[in-house]
């Protein structure tokens, strides 16, 4: 009989390696838990605005070089925010939550094909950048700079948004839709302006997360799908709507996935599932003030 080491599991590289997903996934998921605490809505678009961010982050990072996509790429998601939210969230506010899951999900299959028109089936490799190339002494063990990096943009990028919503007057705003929305609405606030603040906010997230995971991942049609499923389990088990919990969230479902990926290889797909399960029975509002699932 095998027995594991458990010094393996727990070594400073694995926590790193699920550090590195948590911080790429709080990215991604606070923009979902955003866009649902104002407009009350899943949007099944997320993950492909998140493989647009890729596909464009690979194509400007190519051509301008991978700070200048840094830059320029959450920029136009966020005008594809613009878009989405005039467009077709804020005509469609008076229809059902149904109605506007659906119309967001045929954005998602919109966007994937016309994708896969420009950029072909292929998956894409990103290049590291000189400077964040390589691998540094991590507690005497060699780690890649990038995911240093990474882990480093993802929590500083949840902080500033952390800081924004607590002391700022617009992010007492959206915390107040987000948790009392008839309240928020009957005591003036623009919900309006703010939706359209926070849309854009939400996708620029993901195109900021498409940037930062192409040097990570592989860059390929199938990605926008696979990380919506995961977002979608993060924002429900840290609750509809918060962004403390969907931070937490995306740690618990980092540390799950790499280090039962190392405990039980087999299961280790099934265990974000059967987390979603026990939280929707013990606490169905999840780690944070979110409202019920």
């Amino acid at each position: 009989m095998q027995f594991i080491d458990l010094a393996s599991i727990l070594s400073i590289t694995q926590l790193a390696n699920a550090l590195a997903l948590a911080s790429l996934l709080t990215i991604l998921a606070s923009g979902l838990a955003l866009i649902f605490g104002l407009r009350d809505v899943m949007n099944f678009g997320h993950g492909a605005f998140y493989m647009l961010g890729a596909y464009l982050g690979y194509s400007i990072g190519a051509r301008l070089g991978f700070w200048m996509a840094m830059l320029l790429v959450p920029t136009l998601l966020a005008v594809v925010g613009v878009v989405f939210e005039v467009a077709l969230l804020r005509p469609l506010q008076k229809r059902s939550h149904m109605d506007v899951a659906l119309i967001t999900f045929g954005v998602a299959l919109i966007v994937g094909p016309t994708i896969i028109q420009i950029w072909g089936a292929t998956p894409l490799t990103v290049a590291v950048p000189d400077v964040l190339s390589g691998s540094a002494s991590l507690m005497g063990e060699p780690y890649p700079i990038y995911r240093l990096f990474l882990i480093a943009a993802g929590f500083s990028t949840c902080l500033a948004l952390a800081a924004w919503l607590r002391w700022t007057t617009s992010g007492m705003y959206v915390r107040a839709v987000s948790q009392q929305p008839h309240v928020a609405r009957m005591m003036g606030v623009n919900t309006d302006r703010l939706s359209l603040l926070v849309v854009c906010l939400g996708t620029g997230f993901a195109g900021l997360a498409g940037v930062l995971a192409g040097p990570y991942l592989s860059v390929e049609p199938s990605m926008g799908a696979s990380f919506l499923i995961t977002c979608l389990i993060i924002v429900v088990v840290g609750g509809l709507g918060s962004i403390g919990g969907a931070i937490v969230a995306a740690l618990v479902y980092g540390f799950i996935q790499v280090i039962g990926s190392v405990v039980v290889p087999s299961l280790a797909a099934l265990a974000p599932y059967l987390l979603l399960f026990i939280v929707l029975l013990w606490r169905p509002q999840g780690f944070g003030r979110g409202r019920v699932a």
